[in-house]
């Protein structure tokens, strides 16, 4: 599927990311294919807890795709190592764009707080 080439196109467009962001996002796009047709557009195992959920897939393919991890006074994130061919339909790569232009401006808790009151959470 698409899992690889959408987590390599966030770090492109955003210039790096945390993994926290890399998983709401991703839900996101999930969230709205669910609302849309029926099923996630990806494989992503989310595990839901009280207050958050994580992907035990996640973390490996951040790092089988050649990351850097960086360490700033802003937070660490990770960011791609050179450029990496990116094979995502046009379609897809509109969705998230929209989606980053909603939550850019979120904070860590905001932007969980959207993903966990969609009423489309508890399909993912």
């Amino acid at each position: 599927m698409y899992e690889e080439d959408i987590i390599k196109y966030l770090l492109k467009v955003c210039e790096g990311l945390h993994p926290f962001y890399i998983s709401r996002i991703a839900a996101l796009l999930d969230m709205e294919y669910i609302k849309e047709r029926g099923n996630k557009l990806t494989d992503f195992d989310y595990q839901k807890m009280q207050y958050g959920f994580y992907s035990t897939k996640l973390p490996a393919m951040i790092e089988k795709i050649g990351v850097e991890k960086v360490q700033s006074e802003n937070g660490n994130y990770v960011k791609l190592k050179g450029d990496v061919e990116i094979h995502l339909p046009d379609e897809i790569k509109a969705r998230i764009e929209r989606i980053l232009d909603e939550v850019c401006n979120m904070s860590e808790d905001e932007l969980n707080k959207k993903v966990l009151t969609s009423p489309y959470y508890s399909q993912l």
